[in-house]
């Protein structure tokens, strides 16, 4: 008889199942222990949740992202920053990487189009996280369905980020049912990026409030600051949760999210200067719709079940169905030929105009994950154990289709409409992929001296498999091929006091890159590996008022990739050697007193990017030589501090007032495989003023004044190709109604 062979991953879900079921039945037969014996072997374990909106602070105290349970960020060896709902109320941010100014070696990536483009510590990715999934996305949802941000710095074996950035992830909470009932509804008017009303129900379906609903719907609506941008946006966020009994509950979300936006792509450097075109912050070398144009649509349903089979025993088990298409038409100028480094007009005088690629795609992602873990809490002797194990499998199909479309040319101080067509009976390219990750982790942490000591061990078995089809020929672009990788990660907590914590952790991560280029040919790119080693202190003073967070951090990565350029369907990554990034980081936060409150953050590091072979045959243009050891990592401030200050007025009951001022050193502006230096954007500090006045129970009023000082400023770098001036200062109003 042939024996039935179980995937890896499947058998270690089953297998953790079967490990539960005999630690039941062990646990029931030693139920006639006394209780005093019981009470000493049973180590409650923490919570499976936590709601900021039950918490006045504007920072958290724990976070779910590196164990699957609540655990004090004192107790993590590793650094750790979670954002309350308090502060995302009181940002509002327009764009959701914005939230990084308040993040102690975070920033905004490259572009504020898309959900991710973080930059932590100096990589810049799309390591980001809803409920502990990344599925696929090109536009932002609405803020208002979100709780809570968790910002894990480094690589997390826990979460298989979403590109492999080794800097960090950011795992965004959305909003979950309570028993409160309520409904809020919010309207919001403003300059550029304002224009909005939504609305927030939530309660009980039942009696006994163990069924409880949530259902928040936004339309967002915009014309921009931007030349030929805007954002049409409605978000659809249903949710319910059963609680069966004191320690079972279910949680079902669902998303639905359309966008409609704009062709925006900055402006290029000029050849003749080597700094962004002296044209309006505002100006734009794409086109006008309805010729230029990007619409998004996501479909997302998830579930968290959770459930405790004794004091010891936690089981969680999770999954997501997501799908994702995007329709573009976009037009980008080249004013530098990346290959041949070289002005793509030569002696260019300042009237000729640059070629414009254009191109047209439709995109079709599908995403299914479906994850599982055991938190196990047990005690031996004098020692406490926390041991998680666990599994994930992940598939994610993906289809583009690129049609036949005409370029134009670009002259950026006589821009005229771009005559653009697109010949939607012919298709170009068709691409066909499917990536797939399979993985089992395990973790432990051990308690020792009544918990003075914490000692953490952990592996992944990682496995990721993909194939890229070219559906025109029937062939394979890029034949189906497999990585594996162990990776390992480590940590060490010690409190010198209750409330001091020294630390010390070492954490991997692992990707694959899919094909691209590798010194200009075509292959299968080898994955990406990431390394950190982190050590730090970690303090909650004054009755926990005030916390700090420092560390020094190591962290590497070989095969690192960025976007081609321009955007290539068959070869869309293109490879260089890595990134090594070294310094400090740290965030403060006290609680002065019950009416005002501080945040501090600060970063001091140096990111460099390794340049390759090929760079030892070009002269920098930033340098005029050739170099061949390593350049500045593209649109990374490697000195960054920012300031939030919140007061509670005391002559006006229910008035606070906010401030937050963010200072970035320059940034580099670099080619797309960041191999070439082309110069440095300039230094900026940005303010922003916050009022919230709640005038009774039932109204509020809410007032943003971004770039309080109407700084002239770059607000992100992509290439030398795409660099995006900042937006002046801008007022947005808001009114919510609660019933």
């Amino acid at each position: 008889m042939n024996s039935i062979k179980i995937p890896t991953p499947l058998a270690a879900i089953i297998g953790l199942f079967t490990y539960s079921l005999v630690m039941i039945n062990v646990s029931a037969q030693s139920s006639n222990k006394s209780e005093t014996e019981a009470s000493s072997d049973v180590v409650q374990l923490p919570a499976f949740e936590i709601k900021s909106e039950t918490d006045t602070g504007f920072v958290g105290k724990s976070s779910l992202g590196s164990t699957r349970i609540a655990v004090d960020l004192n107790e993590l060896p590793q650094s750790v920053k979670v954002l309350n709902n308090a502060m995302l109320q009181a940002v509002n941010p327009t764009n959701m990487p914005d939230m990084l100014n308040y993040v102690g070696g975070a920033q905004n990536g490259q572009l504020f189009i898309s959900p991710g483009r973080i930059n932590i510590r100096g990589f810049t990715g799309d390591a980001d996280y809803v409920d502990g999934f990344a599925p696929p996305a090109n536009s932002n949802p609405e803020s208002s369905i979100f709780d809570r941000f968790e910002v894990i710095k480094g690589p997390s074996t826990i979460f298989l980020a979403a590109d492999g950035t080794p800097g960090g992830i950011v795992n965004k909470i959305t909003k979950s049912p309570s028993t409160i009932r309520s409904t809020e509804i919010t309207a919001q008017l403003g300059m550029y990026d304002a224009n909005s009303i939504g609305i927030d129900t939530n309660g009980s379906l039942t009696p006994d409030n163990k069924l409880l609903y949530r259902v928040i719907v936004n339309k967002h609506y915009d014309s921009s600051f931007y030349d030929y941008w805007y954002t049409h946006r409605l978000d659809i966020m249903p949710a319910l949760s059963y609680q069966f009994n004191e320690q079972t509950k279910l949680v079902v979300k669902a998303l639905y999210h359309k966008a409609y936006t704009g062709d925006f792509q900055g402006v290029p450097i000029d050849p003749r200067t080597l700094k962004p075109f002296d044209l309006p912050a505002n100006a734009s070398d794409a086109g006008p719709a309805p010729q230029h144009h990007r619409i998004d649509e996501q479909k997302r349903l998830w579930f968290n079940f959770t459930t405790r089979f004794t004091n010891n025993i936690a089981f969680h088990l999770s999954g997501m169905t997501a799908g994702a298409t995007h329709d573009r038409k976009v037009a980008t100028p080249v004013t530098w030929n990346d290959s041949k480094n070289a002005p793509a007009v030569a002696g260019y005088n300042g009237t000729q105009s640059f070629p414009r690629s254009s191109s047209a795609d439709y995109d079709n992602n599908n995403y299914r994950d479906l994850q599982s873990d055991i938190n196990m809490n047990f005690r031996t002797g004098f020692a406490e154990h926390n041991l998680l194990v666990g599994g994930e499998m992940r598939s994610s199909p993906y289809r583009r289709t690129t049609y036949l479309s005409s370029d134009s040319a670009w002259n950026p101080y006589n821009p005229v409409p771009d005559v653009y067509t697109v010949d939607y009976n012919t298709t170009t390219a068709s691409v066909a992929s499917h990536d797939t990750n399979k993985r089992i982790f395990t973790l432990e942490t051990l308690k020792l001296f009544n918990s003075r000591l914490l000692l953490s061990a952990g592996v992944t078995r990682s496995q990721s498999s993909a194939d890229q089809k070219d559906q025109i020929k029937g062939t394979y672009s890029t034949f189906p091929y497999t990585f594996q990788k162990n990776l390992k990660q480590w940590g060490l907590v010690y409190k010198l006091f209750t409330n001091v914590s020294l630390f010390t952790g070492y954490n991997e991560n692992f990707a694959t890159n899919g094909a691209g280029l590798v010194n200009g040919v075509s292959a299968v790119l080898p994955p990406k590996q990431g390394k950190q080693t982190e050590v730090g202190l970690k303090a909650d003073l004054l009755n926990k008022k005030l916390s700090v967070n420092a560390a020094y951090f190591d962290t590497q990565q070989t095969n690192n990739t960025v976007a081609t350029f321009p955007t290539s369907t068959t070869n869309p990554k293109t490879l260089i050697p890595g990134v090594i990034s070294r310094g400090f980081d740290g965030d403060l936060s006290f609680q002065v007193n019950k009416r005002l409150f501080l945040l501090g953050t600060f970063s001091f590091y140096k990111a460099k990017s390794v340049l390759g072979p090929a760079a030892a045959a070009v002269v920098q243009p930033y340098y005029g030589k050739i170099l061949t050891t390593t350049i500045p990592v593209d649109n990374t401030a490697q000195q960054a501090m920012s300031l939030f200050v919140n007061y509670r007025v005391a002559a006006i009951e229910g008035l606070s007032l906010g401030l937050g001022t963010n200072y970035q050193s320059k940034r580099a502006i670099t080619d797309s495989a960041n191999q070439l230096m082309f110069g440095y954007a300039n230094g900026r500090i940005l303010s922003q003023l916050n009022a919230n006045y709640r005038f009774n129970k039932h109204i509020k009023y809410s007032m943003n004044i971004d770039n309080l000082l109407n700084q002239k400023y770059i607000y992100s770098i992509r290439s030398e190709n795409v660099i995006i001036k900042g937006a002046p200062i801008g007022v947005k109003t808001s009114v919510s109604y609660t019933f």
